[in-house]
């Protein structure tokens, strides 16, 4: 069960939509927010076509990632020789190629609003560490001021779960 001060690892679209709804320093503070660089160079690009309310200040961002990680060029090379082309963008790659080193850790999750991703998670059996950005705000008492897109409930996660579970499971 997902609580205060557990690893959640999050996406661009989960800080994005985070900070949009005026979330993100409260669970910066409540959760161990842990990404990687690629993430958080794609928060920086694409300005010009983002709203005002979706862009956040890097510096900001830095500082209350309890930790960024590194993925390198070989790290990347490995992937996908293993796994082909799984639909994941560079920083959704990058993320789960960083979770793949925690197993075995202590207690972690996996925030992204993404189908590829969730997919990606069930494959490896991560179904449990899939958490949405609405649970865990509700988890910590945060109210955001808009509503969540619908991509960041748990509405959409519990659906998007049952589809891809059934689709692996029939392709299986």
């Amino acid at each position: 069960m997902l609580k205060p001060q557990n690893v959640v690892l999050v996406d661009t679209n989960v800080l994005i939509e985070a900070h949009r709804t005026g979330c993100l320093a409260a669970i910066a503070g409540a959760f161990s927010l842990h990404t990687v660089e690629a993430v958080i160079v794609e928060t920086q690009t694409g300005f010009h076509l983002r709203r005002k309310t979706q862009t956040i200040d890097e510096k900001w961002l830095r500082d209350h990632m309890r930790h960024i990680a590194a993925v390198s060029d070989e790290q990347l090379f490995v992937f996908d020789e293993q796994h082909g082309e799984v639909g994941l963008h560079d920083g959704e790659k990058a993320l789960v190629i960083y979770a793949e080193t925690l197993m075995g850790k202590d207690v972690w999750y996996l925030n992204s609003p993404d189908k590829a991703t969730v997919r990606y998670a069930i494959s490896r059996g991560w179904s449990d560490r899939l958490i949405s950005l609405e649970a865990m705000c509700e988890r910590v008492g945060v109210r955001p001021r808009e509503s969540f897109a619908g991509n960041f409930t748990e509405r959409w996660l519990g659906q998007a779960k049952t589809d891809l579970t059934l689709a692996l499971l029939k392709k299986g």
